[in-house]
């Protein structure tokens, strides 16, 4: 069971797409590492961290390391894309919150700061990501 679920974060999660020229994040986001503290509105715990420096994004989901870039789109967006990971296994409720959390990456197509907070943002401007220094 474990196998057919990486197998398939794998194959929809670490591919993103993302054409475009290269976006650097202001200097207020620029190398800090951001925890994700909710998903698609609710609330995780331990479910990664990301750290961007200029066009580059890293940092870890529940059970794997992530690295890749952040680019503008043809619709004027921002995307991950494509991002590269390790391929560890862990248990099944890690492997779901790195899945949530992979899925919510590939619908980023913005960002904006809250405060304290990073919100990643859908097409529509739903928050679909949040994290905190």
């Amino acid at each position: 069971m474990l196998r057919h679920v990486m197998a398939s974060i794998l194959a929809v999660g670490f591919v993103f797409a993302g054409a475009g020229t290269a976006f650097a994040f202001t200097p207020e986001l620029d190398d800090v590492t951001w925890r994700v503290i909710e998903i698609d509105g609710q609330p995780v715990e331990d479910a990664g961290s990301l750290t961007f420096k200029g066009d580059r994004v890293s940092g870890a989901t529940a059970c794997n390391r992530v690295s890749g870039g952040w680019k503008t789109t043809d619709r004027e967006g921002y995307a991950f894309g494509p991002l590269a990971g390790t391929r560890m296994m862990c248990d099944e409720g890690k492997m779901a919150k790195e899945q949530k959390l992979l899925k919510a990456l590939e619908r980023t197509q913005a960002y904006k700061l809250d405060g304290a907070a990073l919100l990643l943002l859908d097409l529509a401007g739903k928050s679909v990501v949040k994290l905190q220094k």
